[in-house]
């Protein structure tokens, strides 16, 4: 077992963790899945499921999770690297309905990651929320969600240097709310959704203070989308959306609009997937910061190899923007890919690993970052009860602007323990 876990990824974080900074996902998410057919992650074990508690139409599963490992650099650093033992606990809590019609799902979970003798690493994140689906009729769905969190920023975001990111934290606010229509081979869908982020103050390493209220930002998105259904496996479809970017001075606002077509498949013992090729527009009020326009891919994909075998790709172009360095939003091109596989070794004993490598390039300057990572991790089901987990990283990134590069890198191992319902 440790063999394999040297092979294989770190799935281990905490789902309150922002996986890629500020980047906020679609609010119409594309579904792939029609049953026919079952990744190893996903595939229903019934001897190690968690049993829950019921509350009259209610399910309720609260699980605790214990975590110890170290970071060879805390404060991903290019120079004087710091190196630290950590351990985390993380509770969490997921209510879910047992309605034949509508759905009621809430979820909660904390981070209490503490790091030996490096205080200001520490981590303090959790998140709340719910989301419920409202059936009308066998045509109609209304679906709301609303979630609020303290996160912390992604190290390798790109958004921020990579040392400031292993300190910042920020509040995050949305709601969202989206109807589908569905009718024979037709599916249509509105969603509108609203995000607010509010930035804490951060104490660097050397010990100054930085505010980071300028970066505070409100998005609010539109999105209508319809679907056509061409066979029972494959489905085209048409997405246009707006995003409005507001910031506390009105000069740095933005408007975004986007327009993509696309498809998504499933095909039974072979693979599924979703891939959308599209083009954006972002102008600004301030008169200094140059429009972008470009082309924009997302896709996603699982291959299945075998029963126990699932290889997992994706890849995205998408245009974002950053607010840190010089209090004026600078938009980004992010650029991502990333290459995984599960592998179940036994009924009970899964194996993953994966490789992401992503480059954002700042519009208009010579400001660069290339992203690496490697990680390798094993989950055991010990029982209904308990879940064995340990994984191992190695993340490094590369940030250039113009002759000036730093190259910072952390390599981490983990191994933790979850007890649940």
């Amino acid at each position: 077992m440790l063999a394999s876990t040297m092979l294989v990824i770190a799935g281990t974080v905490s789902p309150v963790q922002a996986q890629d900074g500020l980047l906020v996902q679609p609010p119409i998410m594309q579904d792939v899945d029609r049953d026919r057919n079952v990744s190893v992650q996903s595939r229903p074990r019934p001897s190690y499921a968690p049993l829950g508690g019921r509350l009259g139409g209610l399910m309720i599963f609260p699980q605790l999770r214990t975590t110890a490992g170290a970071s060879s650099n805390v404060y991903l650093t290019p120079r004087s690297q710091v190196g630290a033992p950590f351990a985390a606990l993380e509770p969490s809590l997921r209510v879910q309905s047992l309605w034949s019609r509508h759905s009621l799902r809430l979820d909660a979970a904390a981070l209490l990651r503490s790091f030996a003798g490096e205080p200001r690493r520490n981590e303090r994140t959790w998140d709340i929320g719910g989301s419920g689906r409202l059936d009308l009729g066998r045509a109609l769905t209304i679906i709301g969600e609303a979630r609020a969190s303290r996160g912390a920023e992604n190290l390798f975001s790109g958004e921020v240097g990579s040392d400031v990111a292993a300190l910042s934290r920020f509040r995050r606010d949305a709601a969202a709310v989206r109807a589908q229509y569905t009718s024979g081979r037709i599916r249509a869908f509105v969603a509108a959704d609203r995000a607010r982020f509010r930035f804490a103050p951060l104490e660097l390493v050397d010990g100054t203070v930085r505010d980071q209220a300028a970066r505070d930002r409100e998005v609010t998105r539109l999105v209508g989308q319809f679907e056509h259904a061409r066979t029972p496996s494959v489905s085209l479809f048409g997405q246009i959306g707006v995003t409005d970017t507001t910031y506390g001075r009105p000069a740095l606002n933005s408007h975004a609009i986007r327009a993509a077509l696309g498809f998504n498949a499933d095909i039974a013992g072979r693979a599924r997937g979703t891939l959308t090729v599209g083009y954006t527009i972002r102008d600004y009020r301030m008169a200094s910061i140059a429009p972008v326009r470009g082309a924009i891919v997302e896709g996603r994909g699982e291959l299945f190899l075998t029963r126990r075998f699932t290889v997992t790709a994706a890849a995205r172009r998408t245009a974002e923007e950053s607010a840190a360095d010089r209090a004026v939003p600078q938009p980004f091109w992010d650029n991502r890919v990333t290459l995984g596989g599960d592998y179940e070794a036994l009924a009970n004993l899964i194996l993953s690993a994966s490789g992401d490598y992503g480059w954002q390039a700042v519009i208009g300057t010579n400001r660069q970052n290339r992203t690496y990572r490697l990680a390798a991790a094993a989950r055991y089901l010990v029982s209904r009860r308990a879940t064995l987990t340990a994984g191992m990283s190695y993340a490094r990134r590369h940030a250039r602007d113009g002759p000036l590069r730093n190259y910072a890198g952390e390599g981490r191992i983990e191994a933790g323990l979850a007890y649940h319902l």
